[in-house]
């Protein structure tokens, strides 16, 4: 029954990301909710369920989003095998440590989605995607301690 709780949680986080979370865009950014929840899960359950749930939250921000569909469904499952890779050689407890690493990896997120578009024919100004991409990444770092209590006590249900 556990599972399907996350999913419940990945679909309602992919909601709010594409409804509510417009009123609280800051710079023209809002932070990635199912970003944050692929990390979550990664830290918190094993390889087959954060795997299954970082492709499920890929597909739905490519179903919600104007990117070109499937690079989420790519991205998001790479982030969340490197994280249990990374889990399991180092120690990562404090939520500022995983708010830091959450920012790297919503910046380096940003920088390859943006270049593939690139590569596509999709040119994004430089200065607008700098700023997409430190504000988004800084955004969704500062937001990550405040989701991660409620995630986690959606895992622990």
């Amino acid at each position: 029954m556990k599972k399907w709780i996350i999913f419940l949680v990945i679909i309602i986080l992919a909601l709010l990301q594409v409804t509510f979370l417009d009123y609280f865009k800051v710079f023209g950014a809002r932070p990635d909710l199912l970003l944050i929840s692929v990390v979550i899960v990664s830290f918190h359950l094993g390889f087959r369920r954060a795997l299954s749930s970082s492709i499920l939250a890929g597909s739905l921000k490519d179903i919600f989003s104007a990117n070109t569909f499937g690079l989420n469904i790519l991205l998001f499952p790479i982030w969340s095998l490197l994280l249990i890779k990374l889990s399991k050689k180092v120690s990562i407890d404090s939520d500022s440590v995983r708010a830091t690493l959450i920012f790297f990896i919503a910046v380096f997120n940003n920088i390859i989605a943006r270049m593939i578009l690139l590569f596509l024919g999709n040119f994004i100004p430089f200065g607008v995607f700098l700023r997409v991409t430190l504000f988004e990444s800084l955004y969704t770092a500062c937001i990550f301690p405040i989701m991660s209590k409620f995630i986690k006590l959606a895992i622990e249900q």
